[in-house]
């Protein structure tokens, strides 16, 4: 589904979000670092996946999704990234000026007031009131591009061949 393809796991399991033995089941990421940044978010609940042959979602009907920073935080809702993942996602817009949120936003809309350097916090509380929670720390932006290749790496490979070649042929 497009809409989630801005979203990122921490690891990547088929179609699925598998985290790792001792990690939060929620993922916080952004690309940059800036008044308007886009933070995206992966929840990883399997309780949630109510209907295998649905998109389900979380955030509404008993549970509730909050995205906050230091300046205020927002309802959220996230849907699942597919059939029977049990992986809901969603992103929100940071704001230097307020929050727009009207009742719930989500799961790729809504703006939430927050300052440059601030940490962001997803917390899901279940209806039986139990509540996990992950928060971004740090200034740097979570770099995703790929390492450029290299335009002399073959060239690189065949002089260092052909020296090994040369000097193996000059001891015999």
């Amino acid at each position: 589904m497009d809409v989630y393809a801005s979203c990122t796991a921490n690891v990547d399991y088929g179609n699925g979000y598998l985290p790792q033995r001792g990690s939060s089941p929620i993922v916080i990421s952004r690309d940059v670092f800036s008044p308007s940044s886009q933070i995206n978010i992966v929840i990883h609940a399997p309780d949630f996946n109510s209907d295998p042959y649905a998109i389900d979602t979380i955030g509404e009907d008993g549970s509730k999704v909050i995205i906050s920073t230091r300046e205020n935080s927002i309802p959220y809702r996230l849907v699942e990234t597919g059939l029977d993942t049990g992986d809901f996602a969603g992103y929100v817009t940071l704001s230097s000026t307020a929050s727009i949120c009207s009742p719930i936003c989500g799961p790729t809309d809504g703006f939430l007031a927050a300052g440059g350097d601030d940490t962001i916090t997803v917390s899901l509380t279940y209806s039986d009131g139990s509540t996990i929670s992950s928060t971004s720390f740090g200034s740097m932006p979570t770099n995703h591009k790929t390492i450029p290749e290299f335009p002399f790496t073959h060239l690189t490979l065949l002089a260092s061949m052909m020296s090994l070649i040369f000097f193996s042929m000059m001891k015999t």
